[in-house]
């Protein structure tokens, strides 16, 4: 039985320094400077949106780390409530001083999302100060209180634009929390906390007992998917008095908590900071607003003099915070606090660093736990830290840099497991203990090695070089790093481990040519570019000043490209090792330039506006070339990166505004726009759930064993790391892709990167429009089967349940059959096989279509006779090539042999009815699955969690029992003859890996790239889909190998997928 850690206590990791230097101190309003006070808080797991007191709104995008603005017209007044709202368009609402209410429809990169800002006003109805707003889940419901009692009520239509408030009631004192859940509106006055149930237009207090005095004490639901009826409340109570009550206000439980409070208070272990006072205890302490956090029976709650977190289970106070009355505003995430103090500062208290998965470790164990991880084993290899990082350690003291202890990462999703150390001896001035020498030491790790049954595939981990990374180049024998507080560091190329020195201090931008035989520097404070005369990693080394004020720069073989602060281009050329820099001569370019890439004789360039660009007329005679061309693909394919680079194998490569990796191929001087006339975009954080025994849960127990065996500080380093960087945020142009003959190395900006050794996949979902269709039709369906006599495949697709069209994938033409359906039915599911279609239409009826090969798309429909069933009617229905699977509405599974409606004897079939998976109540299956060769049975139930079959053989067809698949709920599945894909409720697409005879299960999830309203596979695991758009989509993939093979192209099928590529996080 696996033993769990002790979870991490709640406290402060780090300063939210690119929060608030993101937000300015003060503005121009005229000609006087008015200071800015942050005023209101609210998060989620994708924004943080914080009011302030000149009425403007500063919504930061967690996903994309941007800042935007939105600012209430009229009169400048202060924001008073927020309250963020993720449905399907995400929603921001907004409070005033005055009473004003609004609420921002925000924008969505998503296809089919909202794609223009729209802001709709509650105005009129309220006369004094917002004290609180609550959404309902649909994001159609706006409910608002303000400090005089009145309670507003606005019906909210997106899609026709509208807002209609209405005085819901009003309260004889103050608002103090709104929530909303179930139909039910709970209501938290100064006085009292009220539930009113608006389908019955009734109401009902909490308690029976009127409040010993008035105060700010809130109420809240428990979160729970469960019915009105079921519905829990937690209220707070004067006297740390907790109720626990029902939806009808039923008081079940209170908690005392008056005899915790008499005893020491964990206090929130906060960074340390100039000009905190620390320790202070109120006056009277109180419960305030609450909300339910992080797990079942934790309540946090707050007001102006302090924020608790108690375990309402166990009777315990979980940490706290108390300060002096100058807590504005506190919300939670799942696993995070967010508290707005004072005038400006919001701290982060959480049980793991932002941008981290909390509890992985926990929840991975649960998984081993419940399937069979004898089923996989997997050998670590070699777990071996060098001596070297124990001497340094020992020989740096108590001082503790950067580089003296051991982070070890998880995979390419980010997490990190962190081992407890003490942080009693943090100060404010540890960071600048770390000196020259310090870097100087050299600290090796070698790799984790990990070997899997079947493929080999390896993951390695090592530790960063510095403060984060803000530019990443790595040339044919070394790798650079640029950390966001100008250190340049370096290294050989990783074999089996990486040995990281520092280079050089204030280094602004760097530059290497793809040898590595040229190196140019950007100077901090000056922005002076120097190249160095002769690269030695040791040893003293000379700079030659370049050029002034230099904002970029990108080195060639034997040319610098640089662009100046003013936007101006400028070229070097004739550079070697002996003359590493030269007279610069203008390049004239159509805009100013941002960034620059060259390699060979090509170069491209990004502007300002992310518009892309690449050079005409370069060659060995003409290294300046001929002129700039715009690249139409880019914006055709409305690609806005944020860095590009040029790589081996005359590819070109861009990483986009939404962290996306793209490449194009056949870039070469005489083609510098490239073969291709689309990017094609590969996965780099791909896999969605770590199953039992996998490879990346041993390395997650591997990380842990690491850490723990070096006694390595690694979450007090982590946090040190992000503080160093985030405190000095560089403004210079990111340059995280480098690409050379030891593959695609990858920099997510913190202090990790990854590389691909093997073969990549790119995927463009191409757009198909039949003959004699408009390109605007649109498709509500498509789905595939094997074609009768002859190679390809079927794709039957339709507009609607009343129509269905048959297109052969062989045809380049694309020519639409039209197929016929009886009079006045509408079909709600098909399946084909080679010989024959299948159709449950709205009664539950069955109808069959015979296909031949000298009639392809068959002659008439056939009812199917179901009386053998009694009054069974089926929900799902899928056929193989010999077999027919089909559920009904009770979620029982039956099975039939043959696709004909009767056999060879005229006989027909009998269906044989089969035990569906053991579920708790309330779960069914709804959909089922079967493989175009009859070899695999899946199914969905009413979640959407995904069940396989097991035990399928020619000898038992049906199967022996069935089997959970956890890590995600899918929408749609489909099956082709070798794996299963799955259609997520976002759009997304996974593909299921390692599924064999032995292990129908397969190991993995693995996403692809693109989003689909609807999804088919043909049994050769080619994919087509329905775009958002409704458009018909086919995927296609080309594959790159490495230097010694050559690109492959294909429509979608595995041939390159198979070969998996190799990322490996560093």
């Amino acid at each position: 039985m696996a033993t769990h850690p002790a979870p991490l206590p709640l406290r402060e990791f780090c300063p939210l320094y690119y929060l608030l230097n993101a937000i300015p101190a003060k503005v121009q309003k005229g000609f006087r400077s008015v200071l800015v006070y942050l005023t209101a808080l609210d998060s989620n797991s994708d924004y943080l949106a914080i009011g302030s007191s000149i009425g403007m709104l500063y919504l930061y995008c967690r996903r994309v780390s941007q800042m935007n603005k939105y600012n209430i017209e009229g009169k400048c007044e202060a924001i008073t409530a927020v309250k963020l709202l993720n449905c399907f368009d995400d929603l921001v609402a907004v409070g005033t001083a005055s009473g004003r209410v609004a609420f921002f429809q925000l924008v969505s990169p998503l296809p089919g999302r909202n794609k223009q800002l729209r802001r709709f006003d509650v105005v009129g109805l309220h006369k004094s100060t917002i004290t609180a707003l609550a959404w309902s889940a649909n994001g159609m419901k706006l409910f608002s209180g303000d400090d005089k009692g009145r309670v507003v009520y606005s019906s909210v239509d997106l899609d026709q634009g509208l807002c209609n408030p209405v005085v819901f009631f009003e309260e004889p004192s103050a608002i103090v929390q709104l929530e909303y859940s179930q139909k039910v509106l709970l209501v938290s006055s100064h006085q009292r906390s009220m539930l009113f149930y608006t389908q019955e237009q009734s109401h009902h207090q909490l308690g029976t007992k009127p409040r010993k005095s008035n105060g700010k004490f809130g109420a809240c639901f428990q979160p729970a998917l469960c019915k009105q009826s079921d519905l829990v409340v937690y209220a707070a109570r004067p006297g740390l008095r907790l109720w626990r009550t029902d939806v009808r206000g039923r008081v079940g439980e209170t908690h005392v908590l008056k005899p915790l409070f008499n005893q020491d208070i964990p206090q929130f272990e906060l960074f340390p900071r100039s000009g905190f006072n620390g320790g202070y205890r109120p006056s009277e302490r109180q419960l305030g607003i609450v909300s339910c956090f992080l797990k079942e029976g934790w309540v946090l709650s707050w007001n102006e003099y302090s924020v608790y977190v108690v375990d309402c289970t166990n009777q315990v106070i979980i940490g706290g915070l108390e300060s002096s009355g100058d807590i504005v505003s506190v919300s939670c995430t799942e696993n995070e606090i967010f508290i707005l103090k004072g005038d400006r500062d919001i701290l982060r208290i959480s049980n793991c660093p932002e941008g981290l998965v909390h509890d992985g470790v926990e929840e991975s164990e649960e998984v081993q736990e419940e399937q069979h991880p004898e089923e996989f084993s997997h050998v670590v290899e070699a777990l071996e830290v060098a001596e070297d990082s124990e001497q340094q350690r020992a020989s740096l003291g108590t001082m503790e840099s950067c580089s003296s202890s051991v982070t070890s990462w998880q995979s390419a999703q980010g997490m990190f497991t962190t081992t407890e150390a003490s942080t009693s001896e943090l100060s404010s001035s540890r960071y600048s203990t770390i000196t020259q020498e310090d870097f100087q030491q050299e600290l090796v790790v070698k790799a984790i090695k990990l070997k899997k049954k079947g493929k080999r595939r390896r993951w390695m981990g090592y530790t960063g070089p510095g403060c984060g990374i803000l530019s990443l180049v790595v040339t044919d024998r070394h790798i650079w790093c640029l950390d966001f507080k100008g250190g340049l560091f370096c290294s050989g190329l990783p074999n089996g481990s990486l040995s990281w020195q520092k280079f050089e201090e204030n280094v602004h931008q760097v530059a290497l040519s793809p040898s590595g035989s040229l190196l140019w520097k950007v100077e901090q404070k000056t922005m002076t570019a120097y190249a160095c005369g002769k690269v030695t990693i040791k040893g003293k080394r000379h700079w030659y000043k370049a050029l002034d004020d230099t904002a970029f720069l990108a080195l060639g073989d034997d040319t610098a490209w640089i662009i100046r602060s003013n936007g101006d281009l400028y070229i070097q050329t004739g550079l070697c090792v002996d003359r590493p820099c030269a007279r610069s001569v203008k390049v004239d370019c159509p805009c100013p330039m941002a960034q620059i890439a060259a390699r060979g004789s090509v170069v491209w360039a990004l502007s300002e506006q992310r518009g892309v660009f690449y050079r005409e007329g370069l060659s060995s005679y003409c290294a300046e070339g001929e002129h700039w061309q715009y690249d139409t693909v880019s914006e055709s394919q409305g690609l806005e990166p944020i860095c590009i680079a040029l790589g081996e194998n005359n590819t070109v490569w861009a990483f986009d505004t939404s962290g996306n990796l793209w490449f194009r191929t056949g870039v070469t001087a005489k083609n510098p726009q490239g073969e291709d006339d689309h990017w094609w975009q590969v996965s780099i954080t791909d896999y969605v759930v770590f199953d039992q025994g996998s490879l990346f849960q041993t390395l997650i127990q591997a990380t842990q064993t690491v850490a723990t065996a070096t006694r390595a500080p690694v979450e007090r380093v982590a946090e040190r790391l992000r503080v160093a960087f985030l405190s000095q945020h560089s403004q210079c142009q990111p340059s995280l892709i480098s690409v050379s003959t030891s593959g695609v190395w990858i920099a997510s900006g913190r202090n990790e990167f990854h590389v691909a050794k093997g073969s990549l996949s790119g995927t463009f979902w191409k757009s198909i429009v039949p003959r004699g269709t408009a390109s605007a039709t649109k498709w509500a369906f498509v789905f595939s089967s094997a074609v009768p006599a002859k190679e390809g495949s079927f794709l039957w697709l339709g507009q609607s349940r009343k129509d269905l069209f048959c297109i052969w994938d062989k045809d380049l033409q694309m020519r639409p059959f039209t197929i016929q359906f009886p009079p006045d039915i509408e079909m709600v599911q098909l399946s084909a096989c080679r010989d024959a279609l299948w159709s449950l239409d709205h009664y539950g009826r069955v109808h069959i279509r015979t296909l031949s090969a000298s009639c392809s798309t068959g002659m008439h429909w056939t009812l199917l006779d179901l009386s053998q069933l009694g009054h069974v009617k089926f929900l799902s229905l899928s056929c193989g090539s010999q077999n027919v699977w089909a559920c009904d509405h009770n979620g029982m599974v039956y099975f039939r042999v043959g696709t004909q409606p009767l056999n060879p004897s005229m006989m027909l079939p009998a269906w044989i009815c089969i035990e569906p998976p053991e579920q708790p109540a309330g779960l069914h299956l709804v959909k089922i699955q079967t493989s175009p060769n009859d070899s695999m049975l899946w199914a969905l139930d009413n979640r959407g969690n995904v069940h396989v079959r097991v035990g399928i053989t020619e000898e038992m067809p049906v199967g022996t029992a069935w089997e959970h698949i956890p890590g995600l709920q899918a929408r749609q599945l489909v099956l082709s003859m070798r794996t299963a894909w799955v259609r997520l409720s976002n759009g997304e697409v996974a593909r299921r890996y390692g599924i064999t005879e032995r292990n129908p299960a397969g190991d993995y999830w693995k996403k692809i790239p693109g989003l689909v309203s609807w999804l088919a596979v043909t049994p050769m695991d080619e994919l087509w889909a329905v775009a958002p758009t409704s458009a018909l989509n086919q995927r296609l993939t080309k594959t790159l190998q490495n230097n010694r093979s050559k690109n492959h192209g294909n429509v979608g099928s595995l041939s390159g997928e198979e070969l998996e590529e190799e990322w490996e996080m560093i």
